[in-house]
């Protein structure tokens, strides 16, 4: 077994042998094969790595491996080795690439070949030896030779091997054990992060950006030089041709050159027409010859192929297959993985080509500039998701009976989820050939490498046979089946397409029209009986029969999988002309029904019995009152597998909790639903908690996930028989303070971004009867009102949405939208909604009563218990309906006591504030604590719990 004390004398052992025949080694005749099989093999072998496969004996099961062949300059080169960790043999941990001892390694060509694997893949750091010289790199950086130089983190030289603390630096790093426990990661955490464009003078000139950021950043600019130019030739192009004009020529240059850095063709075309004079007309040619080859979307003739459509000057087009050509970009479609393509186009399908008379400009779609962009689902999650239904139904299963399987994503946007189904069913084909080698020469596999492969003519039967998807969005539907495409040729060569091309006389890309269609998963054509729509008003709708699309599927009973993320939100499905439909036509539609709801109930449809649904949603639909229809279809109809409750930064920059919900088409009974919860996005879900699904439909269809079985009981206790605060108060909401298009400026006009920025605000003194004193969220505590930054907002028509007057005077309790942190208030006090007021519709007699019930330690453990939105620390929240359904015991002998503690722990919290010595604020808080202690104790009493439910509450 492989440690520290062994390695570090194999690896003194090397040394010696290279010291004492150094000049032999650094001679220019000494190779890289060589210096590879004589010390670095020998050296990783040292570092725990099973270099030479004695216990990997599996081909597609071996964590050190030989990546494939790329382009340098026009050198063709392979990466020397490539690491992985069991079980995941997919995702590269990090390369090391390896020279001949007499090569200076600090030189730019290497360094810029090194640094492009590792930034390629999105690994963060690299390493580059000859032995003589290890180097660590840094490929967090876009790859640009002209600084590359200094992206260099450390070298070592052989000699510091010798040295144990020296050695122990690189043990800890890169062998086995350390990779294990994540060495690469916390070192890469612990390097300085390059802000802007840059930067460490001496240390990084380059621009911190990741492989997906730069590659979108590049695309934006293409498709902005490319809309400009061809409106400047043909000035009568609309917006959505132009668009879909743009997506098809950066579609075919990603394409050929992903052909090109695979070595599936051997020209390099981009390059090419970069250095011709004609540029235009040998893309032309080159499209038609591909189509031949390839078939499929990607070349199909389009009007940028026409006679009558005028080039863009050829300047232009030449310059953008500049900067794309092998030879001067950063970019190897040989290392990028196909899913890090399918988020950069997710984001890339974000916006469209706008165009006027004579200018075009590039925008957001409105409903992604309403959501606040483009939400890319991480690969981890779309692992999870994809193993726990796809991953299970196959497990075990012969080819031929995963033949007549079917899988969909029914919003699948670029294709992430359908990629990584296909991902999987490549992977187990390749297993179970590997497993049946008479049968793998009998279905078509051939030998090489000492493993069975799968031909191109089986991976397109499988893409056929298996794999579906919607989406309402052409330019989507057109980037789902390029996806799949490459992915489908990932793996290939000159030679084999070759096979495929001219032995079989056979086009290398089936025709996916059927597989992937562009519709409306949501919309049937029913929705045109009765009722007359506008032909432009059709084609933005796209309805669509599922019987009609996919009849083979749905005449054998549905999809044995359905996968995805469905959108969220109320975009379209509350217009006019569709509410009435999804009224009609889905049991989820009841209330403020919502996108992802109306997906769910149709997943779940069309989903063939004991097939498996697996989709990302928000949290909320466990417990808001307007998915109980939804719960309810869900609850008794079908058995949920598992809910996995997700960390908070899913989606970056979304303010919104998510988990992922597996559920079986089979019947509920006796069903239990397992809990998970992935504190981490690098670990595994860890079981939590098993609930029946019964226990669900007891609960009134409420899905409380976030209690243990004596914790249920409490719950229970505390809810049952009880008044609710809304049976006794009215929570109501804050105003909306400025938003565009809503409410008009002091000017009588709709806000605009100028008048958000410039808000009416004083901090200094009231201005006239409309400035209202303003308090926010942060100036609440328990039992306090901190408003010494005294802000005035103008209070009036011009606010987005100015709320009742009444809901900021009078006797009223005053609740923080984050934790229950509530403080009494009778004063004049307005706020916006981060501030949720309860009023009393009398004269207050349970104002302080309700005020330290809410401030109980006992409240906020059942909030947390009972409210989703609570549990996670980045984004908690609050809602009115929340409030509401809070327990409230009315006790007349308990009236004096509780009022009377509610009285001193308010003047006590006001002496605090002007406490002014170290002496008075130490006594003051202790003073408080004391009470808070007896409000607890006394609203234990309050709701009878026993000292054990009393353990379990504080233990929480």
């Amino acid at each position: 077994m492989i440690n520290f004390d062994s390695s570090f004398e194999q690896v003194k052992k090397l040394v010696e042998d290279f010291q004492s025949n150094e000049s032999k080694f650094l001679s220019s005749e000494y190779q890289e094969a060589e210096v590879r099989r004589d010390f670095i093999d020998k050296f990783l072998f040292a570092l725990g790595w099973d270099i030479y496969h004695n216990e990997q004996k599996n081909p597609y099961e071996q964590e050190v491996k030989v990546e494939k062949g790329v382009y340098v300059g026009k050198q063709q080169k392979r990466a020397d080795y490539a690491f992985h960790l069991a079980p995941n043999f997919r995702d590269v941990k990090f390369y090391i690439e390896a020279k001949k001892p007499s090569r200076n390694l600090s030189n730019a060509d290497d360094y810029f070949q090194s640094i492009r694997y590792g930034w390629n893949a999105g690994t963060q750091i690299t390493f580059l030896t000859d032995f003589q010289e290890f180097h660590i790199l840094d490929c967090r950086i876009k790859p640009d030779i002209s600084s590359i130089l200094n992206y260099k983190i450390k070298k070592y030289h052989y000699s510091d091997f010798l040295n144990e603390e020296k050695f122990s630096e690189i043990y800890w790093l890169l062998s086995r054990e350390a990779v294990v426990n994540n060495s690469l990661e916390k070192f890469a955490e612990s390097l300085p992060k390059p802000k802007g464009k840059a930067i460490l003078k001496g240390t990084h000139r380059g621009i911190y950006q990741s492989i997906d950021e730069a590659f979108l950043e590049e695309l934006d600019e293409i498709r902005d030089s490319l809309a400009k130019a061809f409106k400047k030739a043909n000035p009568y192009l609309e917006s959505e041709p132009l668009t879909e004009m743009t997506q098809r020529l950066i579609d075919r240059l990603v394409f050929i050159r992903f052909l090109e850095d695979k070595q599936i063709e051997p020209d390099h075309y981009v390059s090419e027409f970069a250095n011709s004079k004609s540029a235009w007309k040998d893309f032309r040619v080159a499209s038609r010859k591909l189509d031949t080859k390839y078939n499929g979307v990607v070349f199909k003739k389009h009007t940028i192929d026409s006679d009558n459509f005028i080039e863009p000057d050829d300047e232009t087009f030449s310059s953008i297959c500049e900067e794309l050509a092998h030879v001067n970009s950063p970019y190897n479609f040989d290392i990028i993985p196909i899913h890090i393509l399918g988020s950069i186009y997710e984001r890339f399908l974000g916006k469209v080509v706008v165009a006027t008379d004579k200018r075009v400009r590039i925008e957001e779609k409105p409903e992604v500039r309403k959501a606040g962009g483009v939400y890319y689902t991480p690969q981890y999650i779309v692992n999870y998701i994809v193993d726990n239904t796809v991953g299970k139904l196959i497990d075990g299963k012969t080819p031929k009976e995963i033949s007549k399987m079917r899988f969909a994503d029914i919003s699948c946007g670029s294709g992430s989820f359908l990629i990584t189904v296909f991902d999987r069913l490549l992977e187990h084909h390749r297993k179970w050939y590997q497993e049946n080698a008479e049968q793998a020469k009998k279905d078509g596999c051939y030998f090489q490498d000492g493993k069975w492969v799968l031909s191109l003519k089986q991976k397109q039967k499988i893409l056929t046979n298996n794999i579906y998807g919607v989406d309402l969005d052409h330019q989507a539907v057109e980037v789902t089946q390029l996806s799949l495409y490459l992915k489908l040729l990932e793996d290939e060569t000159t030679a084999t397409t070759q096979d495929t091309w001219v032995m079989f006389k056979e086009q290398l890309l089936p025709n996916l029209n059927n597989n992937i269609v562009c519709g409306n998963s949501l919309v049937g054509r029913d929705i045109f009986e009765g009722s007359l729509f506008r032909p432009e008003d059709e084609m933005k709708l796209k309805p669509m029969n599922f019987e009609d699309a996919f009849p083979e599927v749905m005449s054998k009973g549905g999809f044995d999988a359905i996968v995805g993320n469905p959108p969220y939100g109320f975009r379209q499905i509350h217009e006019n002309n569709l509410k009435p439909y999804f009224k009609n036509h889905f049991e989820s539609s009841k209330g403020s029904f919502e996108n992802y709801f109306l997906f769910l109930e149709k997943g779940l449809t069309i989903l063939k019995k004991s097939g498996k649904l697996g989709f990302i949603v928000p949290v909320t639909w466990l417990t808001i009152p307007s998915a109980q229809s939804l719960r309810k279809f869900v609850l008794n109809g079908f058995a949920i597998n598992r809910i996995c409750w997700l960390p908070e930064l899913v989606f970056k920059n979304a303010i919104v909790n998510t988990l992922v919900v597996l559920i079986d088409n089979l019947q509920m009974d006796k069903t239990e639903v397992m809990i998970y919860d992935q504190t981490d996005i690098n670990s595994k879900p860890v079981k939590s908690s098993t609930i029946h699904q019964i226990d669900f439909i007891k609960d009134d269809y409420y899905i409380n996930i976030f209690t243990e079985k004596n914790e249920q009981l409490i719950v229970k206790k505390l809810l049952d028989n009880r008044k609710r605060l809304g049976d006794i108060a009215r929570p109501c909401s804050g105003y909306n303070p400025y938003e565009v298009g809503k409410g008009k400026d002091i000017n009588g006009k709709p806000h605009t971004k100028e008048t958000i920025l410039n808000k009416p605000y004083h901090s200094d003194q009231q201005v006239d009867s409309t400035w209202k004193p303003e308090i926010v969220g942060r100036d609440l505590g328990r039992y306090s009102i901190n408003n010494k930054s005294k802000r005035w907002i103008k209070y009036g028509p011009w606010l987005a949405a100015s709320r009742d007057k009444s809901n900021f005077y009078g006797v009223r309790i005053l609740v923080q939208d984050k934790r229950i942190i509530a403080a009494y208030c009778d004063e004049e006090l307005y706020h916006s909604r981060d501030v949720i007021p309860i009023k009393f519709e009398d004269d207050g007699k349970y104002a302080l009563y309700v005020l330290v019930i809410l401030n109980s330690s006992l409240i906020s453990w059942l909030h947390k218990k009972i409210n989703p939105k609570s549990q996670k620390d980045l984004f908690p929240k609050i809602l009115i309906s929340d409030l509401t359904k809070i327990p409230i015991e009315i006790n007349e002998e308990y009236f004096p006591k509780i009022n009377d503690l509610a009285k001193q722990i308010i003047e006590s919290k006001k002496q605090l504030a002007k406490a002014k010595t170290e002496n008075e604020k130490e006594y003051l808080e202790k003073k408080c604590d004391s009470l808070d202690r007896q409000i607890d104790n006394l609203v234990y009493e309050l709701y009878d719990l026993t000292e054990q439910e009393i353990k379990i509450v504080e233990s929480n």
